[in-house]
């Protein structure tokens, strides 16, 4: 890569230096903006106001931005002018619980007519208590082991999409958290890379185009004080070394500052959580602690962090009174020696701070390999948890929400219902939301042997591809016991060879040519076979043994691993082939590509024997 950019640069400096020499200067044209509408225009409703935003035109003849405001679409009669190119404006004095609609109108010289922005709308509200406000989340889900992930899709989990998104809303969940780690994204001065923010911030926008609440944290930046002391490690640490704990407050304050200001416009319903589980990592307390004074340690320099973050949050406009998530040590809902001795931060808002726990619990139901029953001794442990956090949290005003809950599949479908109608049944007594934990990893592994048993971890609920649900009847009693209605649960039902349609009397051969894979593209699949793709046709690739790990790709080395697979699996465009006859079911945008470009398979541990390649399952 060193030897590329050098003779790149040496290459630039002499196109450079040829023009200067011959007089041939570079003509750069300036491109003026044409007049248009404002951009993002958003309205966030308030207590009897309501907080509109938007980002002025670019044109140099732009003027001003007249807003039109009123209680009905058809009379817009209320006018304000912006002349100082504002780009947000607060309409104040208005009724709660009744809609506003607002019109933003920008003006431009020698245009007659301004351009007009869309009609948008917002219905004002008293502040509701952080113990109401938890309230109206209901039920909500997690989109685990993907932002907070290294890359997206670096722990197996397939891009995120709107559809994804939509099939979450439509079970019947009302909110989404969207763990996100950061530490990886940011330069030395903890800027975060703008692309990564912008895959974010898209994300985030997926669920508010469901009108969901979203909880949006910082999730896996939390390091050992060894690997802190790293000057190339960026995150936090807990730790009473003064020089970490600075380095920790900086990281934290820069990275919340950059997310409180992108997110800024957006309503109540984006909540922040401003960290995830914060523990002393690498230590024998990173997970259990006994100790009152060794909690009450920890604990201090937790909120000491969140006092932090909080500042930094508050001290961006538009964030002034957004309700914030804080968590105990170790976000754990069950440690009562942490959560005892542990103190909220201050905010210069007025309860706007909801404790965020965690637990997967009863531990050996629901994460140990020892127990797959849901018996009275579970529903016992069950009520002791959320007793203590009803005793002592929402009873006393404090808002709480239980934002990561799971119980892993060990083939007990029927005792896991047992265990989401107690559970969610206890927490919303309790006044507390829960939100369910999902990494895709659904399948049960063996017996319940604590040696070579459930490993704990297997808490896969939506198949993200099909957008379908491994466990509906789990879903349906989480919803049916917290009183949702008028969901949509479809049931994924595991690939086969006869249920995905393959008919091998229809199937065209593209080859039979023996190929030894290599990683090149040295297995070339002509485009005129898949003239006729279209969604659900099907691909055929024969192996000579198993084992193979292969991409489909174009000449670019565009991958394509979306689709339906049967006898593999597929992780970052890489699918990992388990038997000799690999099947992969095309996905709409597969057909259309394929059928423009010729296609290639490349890989390694593996010889392909033939394709064959069925164009319709009709």
């Amino acid at each position: 890569m060193k030897n590329l950019i050098s003779k790149t640069r040496i290459f630039a400096c002499l196109f450079i230096s040829a023009l200067l020499l011959t007089g041939c200067n570079p003509k750069v044209e300036k491109t003026t903006a044409e007049p248009s509408a404002v951009s993002d225009f958003k309205a966030v409703k308030g207590n009897q106001q309501v907080k509109l935003s938007w980002k002025n035109p670019s044109a140099d003849s732009f003027e001003k931005v007249v807003i039109y405001s009123g209680d009905s679409e058809d009379d817009l009669s209320d006018t304000t002018e912006i002349t100082d190119k504002s780009t947000s404006y607060t309409v104040s004095g208005l009724s709660n619980n009744q809609t506003y609609y607002f019109k933003a109108s920008a003006y431009f010289t020698g245009t007659e007519s301004p351009y007009d922005s869309d009609i948008i709308s917002a219905t004002p509200t008293d502040d509701l208590s952080s113990v109401e406000f938890a309230k109206e989340l209901v039920i909500g889900w997690n989109l685990g082991n993907t932002l907070d992930a290294p890359t997206e899709t670096g722990w197996g989990m397939p891009k995120t999409t709107q559809e994804m998104i939509n099939a979450v809303k439509a079970a019947g969940f009302e909110t989404i958290r969207i763990p996100v780690s950061w530490s990886e994204h940011v330069d030395s001065s903890y800027n975060i890379n703008s692309d990564w923010m912008n895959r974010v911030k898209e994300v985030v926008d997926y669920a508010v185009n469901n009108d969901m609440y979203i909880i949006l944290n910082v999730h896996h930046d939390n390091y050992s004080e060894k690997d802190l002391s790293d000057s190339d490690t960026y995150g936090f640490a807990l730790s009473s070394n003064s020089i970490l704990q600075t380095k920790s407050k900086a990281y934290l304050e820069k990275v919340w500052t950059q997310i409180a200001t992108k997110f800024a416009s957006y309503d109540e319903k984006l909540i922040f959580e401003v960290l995830n589980e914060p523990r002393a990592v690498g230590t024998s307390d990173e997970w259990y602690i006994t100790s009152a004074s060794t909690a009450k340690t920890y604990c201090d320099i937790i909120t000491d962090y969140e006092n932090t973050c909080i500042s930094a949050i508050r001290a961006v406009s538009g964030n002034e009174d957004r309700y914030i998530m804080v968590p105990s040590y170790a976000a754990s809902g069950t440690m009562t020696v942490t959560l005892d001795n542990y103190t909220l931060p201050d905010d210069s808002a007025s309860d706007k701070l909801i404790l965020s726990t965690h637990a997967y619990s009863p531990y050996n139901f629901a994460m140990a390999n020892a127990d797959s029953t849901f018996d009275s001794d579970d529903e016992a442990s069950l009520t002791s948890i959320f007793n203590y956090l009803k005793t002592n949290y929402t009873d006393k005003g404090i808002g709480v929400v239980m934002g990561e809950a799971s119980a892993s599949n060990k083939d007990n479908t029927s005792e896991r219902i047992k265990w989401a109608e107690d559970y969610f049944a206890k927490a919303e007594s309790a006044g507390i939301p829960v939100v369910l934990w999902d990494n895709m990893v659904y399948t049960a592994d063996g017996s319940e042997s604590t040696e070579s048993g459930y490993n704990g971890e297997h808490h896969g609920w939506l198949n993200r591809n099909a957008c379908k649900w491994y466990f509906p009847t789990i879903i349906q009693a989480m919803m049916d016991t917290v009183g949702v209605s008028g969901y949509s649960i479809p049931e994924y039902v595991v690939p086969t060879v006869s249920n995905i349609g393959w008919d091998a009397s229809k199937a065209t051969t593209v080859s039979t040519n023996e190929s030894t894979l290599s990683w090149g593209t040295d297995y070339k699949l002509d485009k005129s076979y898949f003239a006729n793709a279209t969604e659900g046709s099907i691909l055929k690739v024969t192996f000579s043994a198993s084992g193979a790990a292969i991409k489909l790709i174009n000449s670019s080395w565009t991958t394509y691993s979306d689709g339906t697979i049967v006898n593999g699996s597929a992780s970052d465009g890489v699918i990992t082939v388990s038997d000799t006859d690999l099947y992969y079911v095309l996905t709409s945008s597969d057909a259309s590509a394929w059928k423009s470009q010729d296609m290639y398979i490349a890989g390694q541990n593996g010889t392909v024997t033939g394709v064959y390649f069925q164009a319709s399952v009709n």
